[in-house]
């Protein structure tokens, strides 16, 4: 996302949604989460109000619908891991011609989802002590390791100070692109997880005194930590091996899939000691997106969980929906553009949601009965600010937004059936928020209760 909105630039943007969007939200789900004991639809009806169950039912389809495209992607890393350990990436190797093979072949990108799918649905089958508290103790220091020996790789090699000077001194003429800023605010929401239902769903399971500032902080910043050593084993290594500086941003503006599975893996596999690089660098692209591919399947196990079902058939029904509603986008590039396209930006109004509840409940009542007790550094009035700023921030940068992305298509934006019109945004919006407001009632009674016997995450 740096490489594609201007390096400098964008850090500064997405530092500031951290702190105005991202810590604000978690430190809110770790709150209610904690309280609550139940899933995003158990939290909204009792916090809010039954009326409002549906809202907490949008946070969880959002949180699905991405999870459903998001384990192709994870499968992607798994293929790329898997051809680098065997030696497919190795000097002469077409990595364009490689990739457009991937996506162009649906039967087996059906199959590498069905893997996927799998993988995290043993995990979570595990519980929460067993699977995802066991996994991630191993596969986050894990993804450190790998994305720190690829970087320091990449700076060792020439002209890779470009890369950092391209990183970290801003162009300050692109913080006046909508752009920009609307991308900063999802990757925080994206890469923290504020506003998925995550937070909230992991909260349920800690302890009655756990800190929620320290905790929410620690999440924050280690998640930019890590985000910032994806930049540093990526942005130098793309600079060090481009002909020029100019094509090297050319690489950085062609977009996630086409840096990460075909200029990177055309730079491994011409590069001496690469195809190890490879290795670690697509380990760690696959730790990271089980990693996140986990608590998004626990969001959705987790209200199956209170409306009475076991772990056990609530992991194997979520698991098979997974897969089987994962097809589309296995099968289509198009179609999972689309729903990233969509639900991406989805991810700014559950947490316009979550404000809304926070509004609702009483902003002071929240700071002071859910976050401030039991934390050793008490958060303040400035709180209440973020939190009353969440509507104006989401209408000035949707807004500003979509009157620039009507340039893109200036006759149809309007289409509904555009890969990534703002037609297709509204239309899918209106679709689901309608469906699931019509559906409140039942909702509200699907649920029944939140007790977490035995799952508390040490």
């Amino acid at each position: 996302m740096a490489g594609l909105y201007d390096g400098g630039s964008f850090l500064i943007a997405y530092l500031v949604a951290n702190l105005m969007w991202a810590i604000p939200l978690m430190l809110t789900e770790i709150g209610i989460g904690k309280r609550m004991r139940m899933g995003t639809i158990g939290s909204f009806r009792d916090f809010v109000g039954k009326k409002y169950a549906w809202l907490g039912a949008w946070c969880a389809f959002v949180c699905a619908a991405i999870t459903f495209y998001y384990a192709v992607v994870f499968s992607w890393a798994l293929r790329y891991f898997f051809m680098a350990v065997i030696g497919t990436i190795k000097p002469g190797l077409n990595s364009q011609a490689l990739w457009d093979g991937i996506i162009n072949d649906p039967l087996q990108g059906i199959l590498w989802n069905f893997i996927a799918a799998a993988i995290a649905g043993i995990i979570i089958y595990k519980g929460v002590q067993g699977g995802l508290e066991k996994t991630n103790k191993i596969m986050i220091p894990a993804l450190f390791i790998s994305l720190i020996a690829t970087a320091i790789w990449g700076l060792s090699k020439p002209g890779a100070t470009l890369g950092l000077k391209y990183l970290f001194v801003p162009n300050w003429a692109a913080l006046a692109s909508p752009a920009v800023w609307l991308n900063a605010f999802a990757q925080a929401s994206w890469s923290t997880g504020a506003g998925w239902g995550e937070t909230l769903t992991c909260a349920v399971y800690t302890k009655e005194n756990e800190d929620v500032v320290a905790n929410t902080h620690m999440i924050v910043f280690g998640d930019m930590l890590g985000a910032m050593c994806g930049a540093l084993a990526v942005l130098p290594l793309v600079f060090a091996f481009s002909p020029s500086e100019a094509a090297a941003i050319e690489t950085l503006k062609s977009g996630n899939y086409g840096l990460t599975f075909i200029y990177l893996t055309k730079f491994f596999a011409e590069a001496p000691g690469g195809a190890l690089i490879a290795s670690l660098f697509f380990l760690a692209l696959s730790f990271a997106a089980l990693s996140s591919l986990l608590p998004q399947t626990e969001v959705i196990v987790r209200n199956y969980i209170d409306a009475g079902y076991d772990r056990k058939k609530a992991t194997l029904l979520v698991s098979i929906a997974v897969f089987i509603l994962g097809m589309p986008s296995a099968a289509s590039i198009k179609f999972l553009n689309n729903q990233d396209w969509v639900w991406g930006v989805a991810l700014l109004v559950s947490g316009v949601m979550f404000a809304f509840a926070v509004c609702k409940y009483g902003v002071d009542r929240v700071r002071t009965e859910l976050i401030n007790p039991d934390s050793d550094i008490m958060i303040g009035k400035s709180y209440n600010i973020r939190i009353m700023l969440f509507p104006v921030l989401f209408t000035v940068l949707f807004g500003w937004w979509i009157w620039q992305s009507k340039t893109w298509h200036p006759t149809d934006w309007w289409n509904p059936f555009l890969e990534d019109s703002v037609g297709t945004i509204i239309f899918q919006f209106a679709i689901v928020g309608l469906a699931l407001y019509l559906m409140n009632d039942k909702l509200a009674k699907w649920v029944k209760s939140g007790s977490v016997p035995g799952e508390t995450i040490r």
